[in-house]
């Protein structure tokens, strides 16, 4: 299988990815030999660090070298966006964010509340962008409170995607088991590796993928490969048709009320 990587912090010197362009170039072997074709670069936006403003340029000097190096790898530009950009970024601010320059945007769960989450989601979407939740199994969000925040799944409102590395239990055994509750509960869309490094936090989706395709057969094509393909092409991601047994139908028409999207 072929992979779309929709999460990678891969290009140097901007966040705490890669410290270097050789440092790029080991992982886009890694992520090449492991079966990845396309790269979403997605880093860290932070204040008075990194904006993003010079992505493009970075983008095309990292594919250039990869091109020199032999590693077949395209790149496509994107970000990890914090809370408090969604907040504070009119819409135009937002889109030139948001993966490939499409109605997209990923968007950094960690270190925030539910309550938060909620209003944020709504936030973007009155900028007319969906919102990609990167890695909330990592946080300390419950399944139960991610599928109420999932609740406007039906209209498309707001999508999933968890970690490749989660997948394979190398946060741990506690947010391995709620990945996968979220994976089978169908609330998940995108599988990414949010890869930092070429050692650790690496840009690999082969053993995730065949961890997935034991659980749900087909359902794992839809998440590593068509799913990620659907957002470049600014598609909204698919169902992979899994009961959503965590989250009861009358409820979630509650929530989804609630939250305005």
């Amino acid at each position: 299988m072929e992979f779309v990587d929709t999460h990678c912090h891969i290009i140097p010197g901007v966040d705490d990815g890669p410290a270097d362009a050789d440092e790029s170039v080991r992982m886009g072997r890694l992520a090449a030999e492991d079966g990845i074709k396309t790269i979403v670069a997605t880093p860290h936006i932070v204040e008075g660090i990194y904006s993003g403003v010079d992505l493009e340029e970075r983008i095309a000097s990292l594919e250039a070298i990869f091109i020199q190096k032999g590693i077949g790898i395209k790149l496509v530009a994107g970000a990890e966006v914090p809370i408090s950009l969604c907040h504070a970024g009119d819409a135009a601010t937002l889109k030139k964010l948001t993966i490939g320059g499409g109605d997209f945007l990923l968007v950094e769960t960690s270190g925030i509340t539910l309550e938060q989450l909620f209003d944020v989601v709504a936030r973007i979407r009155t900028c007319g962008i969906y919102p990609v939740l990167a890695h909330p199994e990592r946080t300390l969000f419950t399944e139960d409170e991610i599928g109420r925040l999932c609740a406007g799944n039906a209209a498309g409102n707001v999508f999933i995607q968890v970690t490749a590395a989660s997948i394979e239990g190398l946060f741990g055994k506690k947010t391995q088991k709620k990945c996968m509750n979220l994976v089978m509960s169908g609330l998940v869309h995108l599988i990414a590796t949010d890869a930092h490094s070429d050692t650790g936090r690496v840009p690999l989706m082969s053993k995730a993928c065949s961890i997935i395709s034991r659980r749900i057969g087909d359902g794992a094509a839809i998440l590593l490969q068509k799913n990620p393909r659907r957002v470049l092409e600014n598609k909204k991601p698919q169902s992979t048709g899994l009961a959503g047994r965590r989250s009861g139908k009358s409820f979630l028409s509650k929530v989804g009320c609630r939250m305005g999207v």
